[in-house]
């Protein structure tokens, strides 16, 4: 069928759109993604990478669309596939995943907020009136069903659009992966979405990708120090009275012009980040030499560490961040097909377990201090604050 309207990507050429995805795109949520950054503040360490979560949600639709059609689905399941690709990032707020620890409290994450805009008035009844079902779209965001698998899962579209898209941008070859061979070589099987042996390699292929493109450009120490910044201050003025469930409603520039006018520690802090004067690195430690309750202590909360820090060195509020990574490990539970069985992708390759591996050894503990206090910070002992674990304190025996 002919589309009704064709947008040019970089990344995947010619984009056809429906009437129905015209109709979604114009709406003022998904409008607002032109401004929202896909990797928060990594532009400041790669300066090209100001992509945003628009073009990765044209990306992820049009995926969507290609595993649909390699899939057989009917025309109903096809377009709500489209849809939820379209639609699976626009409860995003400023600066994508780098705001999003403000709604811990209560417990939401963007896809709640994206559920919520997509049973809001306008986008839900564009959906009905061209025959989709909000809720149905709703599930498929959350990854609920073998359908939900294509848009959430181990191994889903939105993925294989963020490594390829991200690596350009990044310009480093790390994500060019044999996307095409990976969407042949999916199946549904029960009510899971998995990969036939034959594409095993593939998948291979895309999960080294992931892992360098992690350690290379998503966890640059740069890129973590900057973010680190952007959440204290955001912190701080959610302290101070601003509703966290507000930011669905503002785009990256608005954000930094509501921070910028906060005033005090807020808009210093903002002002530091445009200069690019970032806090240094004062100790660094990998998670695996850390002790089991300390590191359940601290990523619950790193505040603690932070103030005892400041106290005991007569530091200033906000001079110390205290960094504890997050852990995604949800890419390594491919499942794959063999045989007529589903098997972990464990037990048929050994690439994908030492990758696992791998990662969880790379994730550190990080403490950052503001340049002006770095000279106070000559008498920082690490021993005082850290608790390691006993097979690293053995190693030193």
């Amino acid at each position: 069928m002919k589309p009704y309207k064709v947008i040019r990507d970089p990344i995947h050429g010619n984009i056809g759109l429906s009437e129905l995805e015209v109709e979604l795109i114009d709406t003022r949520q998904m409008q607002r993604l032109r401004n929202v950054k896909q990797n928060g503040l990594c532009y400041l360490v790669y300066p090209a990478m100001n992509s945003t979560r628009f073009e990765h949600s044209l990306g992820v639709m049009h995926l969507g669309g290609v595993l649909a059609e390699n899939l057989e689905l009917g025309e109903e399941d096809a377009k709500t596939v489209r849809c939820a690709g379209l639609l699976h990032d626009i409860g995003h707020g400023p600066f994508s995943h780098t705001t999003e620890f403000a709604w811990k409290k209560t417990g939401a994450d963007h896809e709640y907020y994206s559920e919520k805009i997509v049973r809001s008035d306008e986008i839900s009844k564009i959906l009905r009136e061209h025959g989709v079902k909000p809720k149905r779209v709703c599930q498929l965001i959350k990854g609920v069903g073998a359908l939900g698998g294509v848009i959430s899962s181990p191994i889903d579209v939105d993925k294989m659009d963020y490594l390829i898209r991200d690596a350009y941008y990044a310009g480093v070859a790390y994500g060019i992966t044999d996307v095409e061979r990976v969407l042949q070589s999916i199946r549904i099987f029960g009510d899971e979405i998995s990969v036939d042996e034959d594409g095993l390699e593939a998948v291979e292929s895309l999960l080294v990708n992931r892992n360098l493109m992690y350690q290379t450009v998503y966890r640059h120490h740069a890129k973590r120090i900057a973010e680190a910044m952007f959440r204290k201050a955001l912190q701080k003025m959610v302290e101070e009275g601003f509703n966290p469930e507000s930011l669905v409603e503002f785009d990256d520039v608005e954000m930094l012009s509501i921070m910028r006018g906060h005033g005090g520690f807020v808009s210093d802090m903002i002002r530091r980040l445009e200069a690019r004067r970032l806090y240094k690195n004062v100790f660094r430690e990998n998670l695996v030499g850390l002790d089991k309750d300390f590191k359940k202590e601290v990523s619950r909360n790193p505040d603690e560490l932070e103030e005892r820090i400041e106290v005991e060195l007569g530091l200033d509020e906000g001079s110390v961040i205290v960094d504890y990574p997050e852990v995604q490990m949800s890419e390594f539970k491919v499942k794959i097909l063999s045989n007529g069985k589903l098997k972990p992708i464990d037990d048929m390759s050994t690439i994908a377990k030492n990758l696992e591996q791998s990662d969880m050894e790379k994730l550190c503990l990080n403490i950052y201090c503001e340049t002006g206090m770095l000279e106070k910070t000559g008498g920082f002992n690490p021993k005082r604050y850290v608790k390691y674990s006993q097979t690293h304190i053995d190693t030193f025996i």
